[in-house]
């Protein structure tokens, strides 16, 4: 009967071993497990510090351009070319460089007829008196 018992002791033995073996995987696997779960909240963690710097940037960034972007918009109310479209501003400016242009063409006009010297109106010569000649 020690063969019996000895298959039971083998037996019992590699089932043991089975069960350790399977609980050292477990071990093993639940200890990566855990350090993967550490490392990966730590690595998150730090994306979420990186993440707001560059959020701090951007919002920095974007408040400046607002104000420049109000600076640009209060400078054209300013200006008054919020008032008008670029078309209706480009014919109120045409208007303007036409009528700049027919002021200049009279001033021009009036400085030479004032330039110019004026003639006196011309004397009548008085009729040339016959000479009569007396034999």
């Amino acid at each position: 009967m020690n063969t019996i018992k000895d298959i039971e002791e083998v037996g019992r033995k590699a089932w043991l071993a089975g069960i350790g073996a399977y609980g050292t995987g477990w071990k093993y696997a639940m200890e990566k497990f855990d350090d993967t779960y550490v490392k990966t909240n730590e690595l998150l963690s730090d994306f979420i510090v990186e993440g707001e710097k560059i959020e701090k940037n951007l919002q920095e960034q974007l408040k400046s351009k607002v104000k420049i972007d109000a600076r640009v918009v209060e400078l054209k109310e300013k200006l008054g070319l919020n008032e008008m479209s670029d078309a209706d501003r480009l014919d109120a400016l045409s208007l303007k460089v036409d009528n700049l242009t027919a002021t200049v063409a009279n001033l021009v006009k009036a400085k030479q007829a004032a330039a110019a010297p004026k003639k006196a109106p011309a004397a009548k010569k008085a009729p040339a008196k016959k000479t009569t000649a007396k034999a």
